[in-house]
């Protein structure tokens, strides 16, 4: 019974090893199946890249080179040169009017129907305010110079003449080579302040109430032509012409002064 028993646990030892063992050789065996089957890939394709004659170079990561652009080309400026124009003078050396008395100006500005003296700064923009005085800006025939003792507002039937005088005067270079022509209108209203400022450089302005206190007159100094071409004849004969009428129809005052015509509207 025994021994029996001895030769069955021999007979599952050995049972045990055989299983063992068949499994151990599956697995070697399937080891080198796996081996033969990736080895010929990996010769061909080491085969591919060694061969002479068919050398291929494996490129590493790609160098781009900026491409240049080529710059604009360069165009130099050309200033245009402007031609300078020179104006015609506006003055009692130039013009032949006659000169109305002084003491006239003051009486007149002072009886126009919305006379208003401008004391300063705050009546003139009261004045404003109220309609007694008028801006005035470029308009047919003149136009107003950069003012530095002056304001560019006057009464309204002051500003009335001025545009009456720069239509008339456009009218009568129209269709001749001076057509274009405008007045320069150089000085309008002025505060006490600035009439006193005015004094020291100009005699004329000394110590007297002056009718561009009023809002009642205006300078005319220059006439500007369009350009070379257009001679100083032309509007020197036509603004005498249009003050000489004003003054005919007694419209105006004119004084002729040294650097400009003084106009004053008359009542």
């Amino acid at each position: 019974m025994n021994e029996i028993a001895s030769m069955t646990v021999r007979s599952k030892k050995k049972y045990r090893w055989d299983r063992i063992g068949l499994v151990l050789g599956g697995m070697v065996l399937f080891s080198f199946g796996l081996a033969a089957w990736v080895a010929p890939e990996v010769g061909l394709d080491a085969q591919v890249l060694s061969h002479p004659e068919h050398n291929v170079t494996v490129p590493g990561p790609a160098t781009v080179t900026a491409i240049r652009e080529a710059p604009e080309p360069t165009v130099k400026s050309v200033k245009a040169t402007e031609e300078v124009v020179l104006p015609c003078s506006c003055n009692k050396n130039v013009l032949t009017l006659a000169k109305n008395p002084y003491t006239e100006h003051p009486r007149a500005a002072r009886n126009l129907p919305n006379s208003f003296f401008v004391k300063d700064k705050n009546e003139m923009n009261a004045g404003k305010r109220n309609g007694k005085l008028v801006e005035v800006s470029d308009a047919r025939g003149y136009h107003i110079s950069a003012l530095s003792h002056s304001h560019a507002v006057l009464l309204p039937e002051v500003k009335e003449l001025l545009e009456d005088l720069g239509n008339d005067f456009a009218d009568l270079l129209e269709g001749t080579s001076s057509e274009g022509t405008r007045i320069r209108v150089t000085s309008l209203t002025r505060t006490v302040k600035q009439q006193n400022r005015l004094g020291r450089r100009n005699y004329n302005a000394i110590g007297k109430a002056s009718t561009h206190s009023y809002g009642a007159s205006f300078d005319i100094a220059f006439t500007d032509r369009p350009d070379n071409g257009a001679d100083c004849s032309a509007p020197t004969r036509a603004i005498q012409q249009v003050l000489s009428q004003y003054q005919k129809e007694k419209r105006i005052l004119v004084i002729p002064e040294n650097a400009c015509m003084h106009v004053t509207l008359r009542p």
